[in-house]
């Protein structure tokens, strides 16, 4: 008896009272898409995705939890039922929705027994709408020298050990859809013909990000000179593309500068600074020069041996001091090689640097000699000097304010 009074009371409070006492009220509705794996809420739904998922949270009276009494209707198509709806607290329970996605952006309606409860609107990102918004920036080649990897446009084909291409993909989405997209880079030799297509794979937490940065590596590694060309496709489409060259070793050694010279000294307190022109020997605890070297290539890298000799007057050949291995490129190295104690600089009057025996620049410790005018008109010779990037400078200097003063 009790039963089937039950069943009649539940029949009245559903169909007979009025739907504002029995009706699901206080609803709240978020939309997610899973991808790879991945499940990201409230954002465009990319053409792509495996589903998508609409959760509705409802406070269901009692008389309103039965799931099969829900559904989800989207334009064109039939009525979508619950796939589940679990209890979270009291009276407040989660409805879950799970379809495919759909064509374009769509506007449904939640209803409960045909009555309407919500609309419920599911933004769709279509593939052009992503590949439009999705940028690929900061594209670079870089050389593998031995232990270092440099950015480069031109290197010493000998030295390369291999090529890195790397760039950061943005989108103002997640960028999900990239994993069915076929993102990769295509490394061709300009000289062979031969081409090298790298896929790149993102991990997830890459692809439920807004920004990763990508590397690929080509099978081949590059032994001769010649020029090698870096092309990002996506989708299809190539993106962006780079071409670096690989030259000979001699081309790179005739291309090696010295920009400018310093001295890095240490006085008897123990303070280490940088200068141009040094003081007086007496003053100093220690002494060493230091060479600005780079190469006239563009986006140049190679690996050098270069050397440093003392300068003694009288002697016939300068004195070996050090030589090291230098990462050069298109911009200032600084090739400071130590300081020797001022008691061994002795007749010291400056610092060569060489590479394969050829002379690339002097930093002198001897002060630029002025010129002595005779009687006659005329003027002594000075004692030899060995010009530097410093005596330009002061030579420049001095001009300047000679003619500054006419």
């Amino acid at each position: 008896m009790w039963l089937w009074i039950k069943r009649w009371l539940d029949w009245a409070m559903s169909d007979v009272l009025p739907l504002t006492r029995t009706r699901p009220h206080g609803q709240a509705i978020h939309t997610r898409y899973e991808k790879a794996g991945l499940a990201l809420y409230d954002l465009p739904v990319p053409w792509n995705a495996d589903a998508v998922i609409v959760e509705v949270l409802l406070r269901l009276p009692a008389a309103a939890r039965r799931k099969g009494d829900f559904a989800l209707r989207l334009p064109g198509g039939d009525p979508v039922l619950p796939e589940s709806l679990r209890v979270e607290a009291d009276d407040r329970h989660r409805l879950a929705f799970r379809l495919p996605v759909p064509a374009a952006t769509a506007a449904g309606e939640l209803l409960w027994k045909h009555h309407l409860l919500s609309r419920v609107t599911i933004p769709v990102l279509t593939a052009d709408e992503f590949l439009a918004g999705l940028r690929l920036t900061f594209p670079t080649v870089s050389v593998r020298l031995g232990t270092q990897t440099v950015a480069a446009q031109t290197f010493v084909a000998a030295q390369c050990k291999g090529l890195v291409a790397s760039c950061v993909l943005r989108s103002a989405t997640p960028l999900a859809p990239v994993a069915d997209l076929g993102l990769k880079a295509v490394f061709r030799c300009e000289r062979t013909a031969a081409v090298y297509e790298v896929p790149a794979a993102l991990s997830n937490s890459q692809l439920g990000a807004r920004e990763a940065l990508v590397t690929a590596v080509p099978p081949r590694v590059p032994r001769r000179s010649g020029a090698w060309s870096v092309a990002w496709r996506i989708g299809g489409r190539e993106v962006v593309k780079q071409v670096v060259h690989g030259i000979p070793a001699k081309r790179f050694e005739m291309s090696l500068r010295v920009s400018d010279t310093r001295f890095v000294l240490a006085d008897k307190g123990g303070g280490v600074k940088v200068t141009k022109q040094p003081p007086p020997v007496a003053e100093l605890a220690r002494l060493g020069p230091c060479f600005l070297v780079a190469s006239s290539e563009p986006g140049m890298a190679g690996v050098c041996r270069l050397q440093v000799h003392a300068t003694v007057p009288g002697e016939p050949r300068p004195s070996l001091l050090m030589e090291q291995d230098v990462l050069v490129t298109d911009g200032p190295a600084a090739f400071a090689p130590g300081m020797l104690e001022a008691g061994d600089l002795g007749r010291v009057t400056g610092f060569e640097l060489r590479h394969k025996g050829r002379a690339l620049g002097v930093a002198s410790l001897s002060p630029v000699p002025t010129a002595t005018l005779t009687a006659e008109g005329g003027f002594k010779s000075p004692p030899d000097f060995a010009w530097s990037n410093v005596a330009e400078d002061e030579l420049s200097d001095r001009l300047g304010r000679l003619m500054g003063g006419q």
